[in-house]
């Protein structure tokens, strides 16, 4: 800048060649440029500028779109033209009064580097006298806040942002396997997760409200106590270990104490007891030290750390080992090889890191990561034998999976805000009604659409409901409010009636509700508000009383029913047995007669008890899809659900139709369905199976295909049954599962039945939560598709 104002032509300018300056101008200029806090003059009517370099980068990068040089020795108001509507009555004020100001976070956007920039700053503007004591200028003496603004508004940001996600965050923190707990500033116990409970064996009930010294009081006046008041007053975190031993607990702890934003102190620490007596055994004896060192599950090694000849720690040679070494590094025959031998690529920091515990004999504990072995460490580092040995213990574990759970929970944590929003829009979009009432006034906090459209749009949030919906004072219900607050128990109402006012100046109208006031209970306690919810069921209420009011007058019709049903049933046990006993009978005598017991049977007579047999077994067929399909119609079928496995259910019902289609000259295909299961009764998907495929070898020629193919979309389990076959018609498709329709042709009447099979195998797949439809073109076959839960 020094340069700059020396190669300038001042005399171009209001203020004039140099040599002209007033001796308080050329001091001043001086100052300006020898100071390395950003500084800016104006001086003269015209106010020229002249700036130093500590203020330059304020003027934006340069070039032919900044804003420097182009700002030395012009004049203030054609310069300043973005902001000059709030700088220039501050300038104005100063050379106007002679005092100086004060500007400190003071938004200001400028133009720099070709576009509008969000500024803050913190300055002064201060009087400059020229020679005769008149104010001829104002030294602006500044510093550009930005960063720091932005910095601390996003910090505010992050605290919202914490704060709605703390519910979330609880949730999460009880499915982590370290143990936490959250103590506020007194030390009384806020949270405990699930894992501390179980390690405890106290519940979160016994422990929640207590001090730690209460709850623990053998950590009172112990290190512990120390660390944890430090935190909670330093506000800085601390990891130490901790062996404690009381409340007949003897544990080595791992403590992570971190201070909370409201002065508390949130722990997560977990047991390491085991590695704590290993160290310890490791320093006992060599015995002791080599049976523990062959059975840990951690990894374990001793190195010599290796230097440089400047003394620059460079490598490390592997001295020893445990099994497990293998498994958390993935390195094969370390013993006597060196570090950069087994990983060329392995990162510095661990080499100056176990120089430093060699040279100084501090131990330390950290987690890193090893990129060249592609893993994450928690390790635990510590000097043995004698300082000139430059020898290592290294004690350490994998953590690469528990890197990944927290980078996990992380991304819960950044989908809590998105689920928050999807909670809000579900709010206002629920069927029915919905609101917060808050405080003792029963303030309206939240109201969903439904809430507005039973009470009429009117005014509602941040209004008492006493205020906002008048009408309800004296039909009670501001006084159940009250109840739930007062006690903490929700109120549930059935059909209540109400009298709403839902057109303003109109007579309220009567409406009936169903509802549940449900108290809002806070962390400690106490009930901080009320949830209501519920439906308008006013034409419920009125069909129901018009239902009541017709089956008044239809006992007697009802009786009727009730008679006819019982005398179906009684029908039905009578046909069970009266149908199937003749004819087991029949089956029976025919199999005595084909082996002979009432003497030999010519091979016409063994014919004729074939076609008996057969024409038994398709009467008997018959009667019994009449008589299931009648249990289907009276509900008097029972379903044992379970997880089948649809591979199983096609391979049993493949085997039962192979035959027949191989007796018929058809192609049977099942293809690989993998581990598709279905929700189902494993005898009834048999059943439609065996029925769909029997139908699909009826109902095909002689030399036709018959495929089945199954898949999982959209949580369900679909099944496909193709066939090549006859078809079925247009006209029949939309009653094909009508009970007693059959598919008339001159090639399926040699095979007609009840025509019950398929409205059977439908009613089963709905009973089961599925259904089963169909599309078919006539000569070119059908497809049947079976749907079912997975």
């Amino acid at each position: 800048m020094r340069a700059l104002c020396r190669a300038i032509d001042w005399g171009a300018t209001p203020l004039g060649p140099v040599a002209g300056w007033s001796q308080s101008l050329r001091t001043t200029v001086a100052i300006l440029l020898g100071s390395r806090n950003p500084m800016f003059l104006f001086w003269g009517p015209e106010l020229i500028q002249v700036y130093n370099d500590a203020y330059r980068p304020s003027l934006g990068l340069g070039g032919p779109a900044g804003r420097h040089p182009r700002a030395l020795g012009m004049r203030g108001r054609e310069f300043w033209t973005d902001i000059w509507d709030a700088i220039g009555p501050q300038i104005e004020q100063v050379l106007t009064t002679g005092e100086a100001t004060w500007h400190e976070d003071q938004y200001l956007p400028i133009e720099r580097d070709g576009r509008l920039d969000d500024v803050w700053w913190t300055y002064s503007y201060g009087p400059v006298r020229d020679d005769d004591g008149s104010i001829a200028g104002v030294l602006v003496v500044c510093q550009e806040t930005t960063q720091r603004m932005r910095a601390e508004r996003e910090r505010s940001r992050l605290l919202e942002d914490i704060a709605r996600a703390r519910l979330r965050a609880e949730c999460i923190l009880d499915q982590i396997a370290d143990e936490h707990m959250v103590m506020d500033a007194q030390f009384r116990i806020l949270t405990v997760n699930r894992a501390a409970e179980q390690a405890l064996g106290t519940s979160r009930d016994e422990l929640i409200g207590r001090t730690h010294w209460e709850a623990f009081p053998a950590s009172a006046g112990t290190e512990v106590e120390r660390r944890y008041r430090e935190v909670a007053a330093s506000r800085t975190e601390a990891h130490f270990t901790h062996h404690y031993v009381g409340e007949g607990r003897d544990r080595y702890l791992e403590i992570d104490a971190y201070p909370t934003d409201e002065g508390g102190v949130a722990l997560f620490w977990r047991e390491v007891s085991d590695r704590v007596h290993a160290e310890h055994a490791l320093r006992e004896s060599e015995t002791r030290y080599r049976t523990l060192f062959e059975s840990m599950d951690e990894g374990f090694c001793v190195i010599e750390v290796l230097f440089a000849d400047d003394g620059t720690p460079n490598d490390y040679r592997f001295l020893d080992m445990n099994p497990a070494f293998v498994a958390h590094t993935g390195l094969h025959d370390a013993v006597g090889r060196r570090m950069r031998e087994l990983a060329p690529n392995h990162e510095q920091h661990w080499f100056d890191t176990y120089g430093h515990v060699a040279r100084t004999g501090e131990a330390i504990r950290f987690e890193a990561g090893a990129q060249a072995l592609k893993r994450w460490y928690d390790v635990y580092a510590f000097r043995i034998g004698r300082a000139e040995d430059c020898r290592v213990a290294v004690l350490f574990k994998d953590v690469s999976a528990a890197r990944a759970a927290a980078a996990e929970r992380e991304r819960l944590l950044g989908a809590l805000a998105v689920e928050r929003a999807r909670l809000a829009e579900v709010f206002r979009q629920a069927p029915t009604f919905l609101a917060v009432l808050r405080g003792p006034d029963h303030v309206f906090e939240l109201a969903n659409d439904a809430f507005y459209r039973i009470v009429g749009h009117r005014e509602l949030v941040g209004k008492p409901i006493a205020e906002a919906m008048p009408e309800v004072r004296e039909q009670g219900f501001v006084t159940l409010l009250d109840r739930v607050v007062e006690t903490g128990e929700p109120y549930v109402g059935r059909d209540v009636p109400i009298r709403l006012q839902r057109v303003p100046g109109a007579p309220p109208e009567q409406r009936f509700v169903d509802f549940v006031y449900q108290p809002l209970i806070e962390s400690d306690g106490t009930v901080s508000g009320v949830a209501a919810h519920g439906s308008d069921v006013t034409e419920q209420v009125a069909a129901r009383l018009e239902i009541e009011r017709l089956l008044a007058d239809s006992e007697s019709a009802r009786a009727e029913a009730e008679a006819a049903n019982r005398v179906k049933a009684e029908f039905l046990t009578t046909m069970s047995h009266e149908l199937r006993t003749p004819l087991n009978a029949i089956g029976g005598y025919t199999e005595l007669l084909e082996m002979e017991i009432r003497g030999p049977l010519t091979s016409a007579q063994r014919q004729d008890l074939e076609r008996i047999r057969h024409s038994q077994r398709h009467l008997l067929g018959l009667i019994n899809e009449v008589l299931n399909f009648a249990k289907l119609e009276t509900g008097s079928v029972d379903f044992e659900i379970d997880d089948v496995p649809v591979a199983l259910a096609l391979a049993a019902a493949e085997g039962l139709v192979s035959p027949q289609a191989q007796a018929r000259g058809l192609s049977l295909t099942v293809g690989d369905c993998g581990p598709l299961t279905a929700r189902a009764d494993a005898e009834k998907l048999r059943q439609i199976l065996v029925n769909l495929l029997s139908n699909a070898v009826k109902f095909t020629k002689p030399g036709g295909r018959i495929t089945v193919s199954c898949a999982a979309a959209d949580g369900r389990a679909v099944i496909h049954v193709q066939d090549t076959g006859i078809g079925i018609p247009a006209d029949k498709l939309s009653v094909v599962f009508d009970p007693f329709v059959q598919v008339r042709s001159d090639y399926a009447r040699p095979h007609e039945g009840t025509g019950l099979g398929l409205a059977i195998s439908r009613d089963l797949a709905r009973a089961m939560g599925g259904d089963i439809t169909v599309e078919s073109t006539p000569g070119a076959g059908s497809r049947f598709t079976l749907t079912l839960p997975t």
